[in-house]
């Protein structure tokens, strides 16, 4: 156990540890799974100081001490929103002044659980069935919503625009039973998340996917208080999305893709 416990205690201190401690040799008493989290520990305090920071030259550090890191996409990511390109010495993209990725567009939109069940309806109508017009678009609704694109001749990203979805409105005329709008044009991301039910072992694994990619939920206990608040609202508004604190369906299956 000492030989496992000495890499640990040196990592979790790690903020603490001086140049001459971390300069130490410690391949020879770190075994090949220690080895491991070690370099995963310190990977990840790397990103999050990456993060904290919020330079080009701080994600570029990170990529040129971890290049294929688990948070490397997210740091090349970062990069170009901040204008700065991965490797020095490159021409740097133009600055990205708004994100253009689709969900972000779709949650610009700022669309009411009404008026999703709505958009589903109307769907439904037009052929794409959705299944149920309960306001929660998940694999049904997107999977619709890319078909709908496709015969249109649009691109097939599974989310909508303003414009799309005016269209669809057009194409599909009044609707029996759709639902109409009832107030302003948000989303309550916290109604949302409560309609998801998820389980004590879900809410843990979005908690240990929220790590890996460098944001701190204060703890993995399955328990969404305000340290997780704040991680998710940290990740949504690094996806260009609504810094709610509260995860939708979408931004759930979004986190697991990121995460492996």
């Amino acid at each position: 156990m000492k030989k496992l416990t000495f890499p640990l205690l040196l990592v979790t201190s790690f903020g603490l540890v001086t140049p001459a401690v971390a300069q130490t040799d410690i391949g020879d008493i770190l075994s090949g799974v220690a080895r491991t989290m070690v370099e995963q520990e310190l990977e990840k305090t790397a990103f999050a100081q990456a993060r904290s920071a919020n330079t080009a030259e701080a994600y570029r550090n990170y990529l040129s001490r971890f290049p294929n890191g688990a948070n490397r996409a997210n740091a090349e990511r970062a990069l170009t929103r901040l204008g700065g390109s991965v490797t020095p010495g490159q021409p740097s993209p133009p600055p990205v002044t708004g994100d253009v990725r689709p969900a972000s567009v779709e949650a610009q939109i700022g669309l009411s659980r009404t008026q999703r069940m709505q958009l589903q309806t109307q769907l439904t109508a037009l052929g794409y069935p959705t299944g149920v017009a309960d306001g929660l678009w998940g694999s049904n609704t997107r999977t619709a919503i890319g078909r709908w694109q496709t015969a249109n001749k649009l691109p097939s990203t599974g989310y909508v625009t303003a414009q799309q979805v005016r269209l669809i409105a057009q194409q599909a005329g009044p609707v029996a039973g759709t639902p109409q709008p009832d107030g302003p044009d948000t989303v309550d991301d916290r109604t949302e998340e409560q309609l998801l039910s998820l389980t004590t072992e879900e809410r843990r694994d979005i908690q240990r996917r929220l790590t890996r990619l460098g944001y701190r939920p204060g703890g993995i206990d399955g328990v969404f208080g305000a340290g997780t608040r704040r991680a998710v609202a940290a990740w949504q508004r690094d996806e260009g999305l609504r810094a709610s604190g509260y995860i939708t369906a979408d931004q759930v299956r979004e986190l697991r893709r990121q995460t492996g």
